[in-house]
């Protein structure tokens, strides 16, 4: 629409556009008509950082390890050691795997998507939509993906004995509610909303949700409402089927007992997780999707808002949680948002800025072996903190000057471990 101005009404902004062109030459005398200063650029990604924390994790056990960083000045990619352990198979960064708990984060983000289309309610109770599953009315949806719901980890008593644990299950295939009844065996272990505690059987209860609300199964909602959107060619939901399809990493479970050799858990219908951690991707696709989620393809800017609202999940006041995404605050301020994941013989980690203008993946392939999983975590210190400087000599300390100022904090668990 176009505004007409009366002669005198011109003659007035004629008059103040003057007046502001004139003051914007003329010299500044004071540090309030200073121009404000342009944002820092993001440093640069330290590969040769990434590297050595791939490196770390396969002096930690892993047979294997490999990243993938993603910015404005390309994708970066790195890997080291084998995929396979008996053909001695490089690691391949083109390559599929189990992502384990990534997959929280792409069931939060369906039953997100079902709360933009009103056929449920965050702050409803559970129990709304699946009359009776809970003995608690009080447990709310909101509750099941920040994991404030009390409901008890089966996975604690079902993975006591890791290896023992893991064959009693590798070919078994469970129903949702047999999950469910697993955990309500178990005491509760916070009441509804007061504290965060980490439980698989959250997502499960967020799949039953999904198909309960959809009508089909959890793998059509990934695929219809996630994977083809966004073209992740290598993603897949894949339950009960034990295999992965393609070029593909093999994982190796570590057992409890120290020395015993590695046993290799690819093959397995991962059916005690199913949507709390049973798609496979790629190192490629879960950038893709990380980024899209942060950049609001996948989520409307207020959905988004509340997804990444967050809470403390430890007194570090570094890590956080939202509705299934993690925060983690790096030691050069810069916060990124994504995933963990580990199912057996897989360590993974998919996180983006929050502008998703970067992000970075990465997999170990092995679990039961926390010292490899905290090393795979400094991947995201190097790749989004970029080249630390090194330190000055004090003559007070030993420690190599390669090393950040904070110690490595241990990786937090998706499963019970034993190392």
């Amino acid at each position: 629409m176009t505004v007409l101005l009366s002669s005198r009404r011109r003659l007035t902004v004629s008059a103040a556009l003057i007046a502001a062109l004139a003051g914007a030459l003329a010299p500044a005398t004071t540090a309030s008509a200073a121009l404000p200063a342009a944002p820092s650029p993001a440093p640069a990604p330290d590969m040769a950082g990434v590297v050595a924390a791939l490196e770390s994790a396969m002096a930690s056990g892993a047979p294997g390890a490999m990243a993938r960083y993603s910015g404005p000045e390309g994708a970066k990619e790195r890997a080291v050691g084998v995929r396979d352990r008996v053909s001695g198979a490089a690691m391949d960064t083109k390559a599929r795997f189990r992502i384990g708990s990534v997959s929280k984060t792409f069931s939060s983000v369906v039953l997100l998507q079902l709360v933009e289309e009103g056929r449920l309610q965050l702050d409803a109770s559970v129990n709304t939509y699946l009359e009776g599953l809970l003995p608690d009315d009080r447990v709310t949806v909101r509750h099941l993906l920040t994991h404030r719901s009390g409901l008890a980890d089966y996975t604690n008593a079902m993975f006591n004995q890791t290896v023992p644990g893991f064959e009693a299950v590798r070919n078994r295939v469970f129903s949702y509610q047999e999950l469910v009844d697993l955990s309500l065996a178990e005491p509760r272990t916070t009441e509804p909303g007061v504290a965060y505690k980490y439980s698989n059987a959250n997502f499960v209860v967020v799949g039953m949700l999904i198909e309960k609300l959809t009508q089909r199964p959890v793998a059509d909602a990934y695929q219809r409402r996630i994977i083809k959107p966004l073209g992740l060619r290598k993603t897949t939901y894949a339950h009960p089927d034990t295999r992965i399809k393609g070029t593909h990493v093999r994982g190796y479970l570590h057992p409890d007992e120290a020395g015993a050799p590695l046993v290799d858990s690819t093959e397995q219908t991962v059916s005690w997780a199913q949507s709390a951690g049973a798609v496979i991707s790629s190192p490629a696709d879960l950038n893709t999707f990380t980024s899209a989620l942060m950049r609001g393809r996948l989520l409307s800017s207020a959905m988004l808002e509340a997804m990444t609202t967050v809470t403390p999940t430890d007194t570090t006041n570094t890590r956080f949680y939202g509705l299934g995404l993690r925060r983690y605050d790096l030691t050069c301020g810069t916060q990124v948002y994504g995933h963990t994941g580990t199912v057996q013989g897989f360590y993974t980690y998919a996180f983006s800025t929050r502008d998703g203008r970067r992000s970075l993946s990465a997999l170990a392939n092995t679990s039961n072996r926390g010292a490899a999983n905290t090393a795979l975590g400094g991947t995201l210190e190097a790749a989004f903190c970029g080249k630390q400087p090194t330190p000055a000599p004090t003559g007070r300390s030993t420690a190599p000057s390669a090393f950040p100022d904070r110690a490595p904090l241990p990786a937090e668990r998706d499963l019970p471990e034993r190392y």
